[in-house]
């Protein structure tokens, strides 16, 4: 009975992992699409009015969630608990990535440091609750709760 309550959390953790990649990688795809609609390449990185997608922490998250995935999924075929806590690990990592992402994007929207610098931000000039980084924040923060309860449920075996 418990590997099979195992088992439905992981495919939950895997679930919500794919909409986070679903997600990340829909939002990411857009912003390529207007800046090369915009500039006619991928390869412009200065003078741009419109940040390049492969500067910014987008594409980054958006790989950490394809890898994710990939690894919950795999571990939905093959259970082991040494890999959850990698599991664990990593996505911790991803929530503490995105939460300095979304902080950065708040500090500069609120200009509390403004430094008259140019801004690196997916969505620049939108309220920080409302990018795309907050959003991925979420869907890792789900992630990282179930896998917490994953690791938990099976050092009680």
């Amino acid at each position: 009975m418990k590997s099979y309550i195992l088992k439905n959390i992981r495919i939950i953790k895997t679930v919500v992992l794919l909409c986070g990649t679903l997600f990340a990688w829909s939002k990411l795809l857009d912003q390529i699409s207007i800046f090369q609609i915009e500039y006619g390449t991928l390869f412009r990185f200065h003078d741009c009015s419109i940040p390049n997608p492969f500067t910014t922490p987008c594409l980054y998250g958006s790989v950490a969630f394809l890898v994710a995935f990939a690894w919950s999924y795999y571990l939905v075929l093959k259970p082991s608990l040494q890999q959850e806590k990698y599991l664990r690990n990593f996505l911790i990592f991803c929530v503490v990535f995105a939460g300095s992402v979304f902080s950065y994007e708040m500090i500069e929207y609120y200009k509390i440091f403004d430094t008259g610098g140019i801004i690196k931000s997916c969505s620049p000039g939108i309220h920080p609750l409302k990018t795309p980084c907050f959003s991925g924040l979420l869907f890792f923060m789900a992630a990282c709760s179930i896998s917490f309860v994953t690791v938990s449920k099976n050092n009680t075996k």
